[in-house]
């Protein structure tokens, strides 16, 4: 498995980097235990935090807004983005401009109700792979994409183009641009075997993506039980080929 990106978006992006794990030979069948109990447990924390802060993960999502910006794609969301709002609505919270007024100022720590714990499993079920992926942006706040890499040895290339950035695996392009959900081109299903992860972020959340690609690893090897190999593009060049 291989992954490319072009030179200018890291010229045109301050401190881009992304994050890669490689999973060969995935059953992504049915229901994964592990996967699915990473999921529950992502998805109770945020149900949790976005509760007590509706806003916690907008710095995040305007980095990638601000590097759509610097593309040329103003008004795009990414996947983050996309997850967020979902889960805000799941939760009715709404989407509302925050004001001083807003702000809950608490005299002790805030106790979660019986409800609002049963309340948390809010991000629905797609396949074990994916699960853990929506929960992972959850988790850590930062854009994660998995890619179908089919036979193994198709290459999967972030281009720079002239409208903005494309992902292609292949001689196939993906439906939407990169950073931005629901891949057509190398979506994850449940036939899916061989997956690359790229988690994307920027140098103010390097350390996340770092943290999230190494959490992501983890668990993954351990649901799935097959190896996985990590990667990471930042310094030229700007490509990573795994070795399983």
């Amino acid at each position: 498995m291989k992954v490319t990106a072009d030179d200018r978006l890291f010229e045109e992006i301050p401190g881009l980097c992304i994050g890669i794990i490689a999973l060969r030979a995935a059953d992504n069948r049915g229901l994964n235990r592990e996967a699915e109990l990473f999921r529950r447990r992502c998805c109770t924390e945020a149900n949790l935090l976005l509760k007590m802060n509706p806003g916690m993960a907008d710095g995040d999502i305007a980095s990638y807004q601000k590097a759509f910006e610097t593309l040329g794609e103003e008004g795009k969301s990414s996947a983050l983005e996309t997850v967020i709002r979902e889960y805000k609505k799941g939760l009715g919270i709404a989407e509302e401009e925050e004001t001083d007024d807003d702000i809950e100022i608490l005299t002790a720590p805030k106790q979660a109700s019986m409800d609002e714990l049963a309340g948390s499993d809010i991000l629905p079920r797609v396949n074990p792979v994916m699960d853990m992926v929506r929960g992972g942006m959850l988790k850590f706040h930062v854009d994660i994409h998995a890619y179908d890499m089919g036979r193994n040895d198709d290459v999967l290339r972030i281009e720079r183009t002239e409208n903005g950035a494309r992902v292609t695996l292949g001689d196939k392009v993906s439906e939407n641009a990169w950073l931005t959900d629901g891949e057509e081109a190398g979506a994850v299903n449940e036939d899916s075997e061989n997956i690359l992860v790229l988690i994307t972020g920027f140098g103010e959340s390097r350390k996340k993506v770092a943290v999230a690609r190494n959490e992501l690893a983890r668990r993954l090897k351990s649901a799935f039980d097959r190896s996985v190999e990590v990667g990471w593009i930042e310094a030229s060049p700007h490509e990573f080929t795994s070795a399983i």
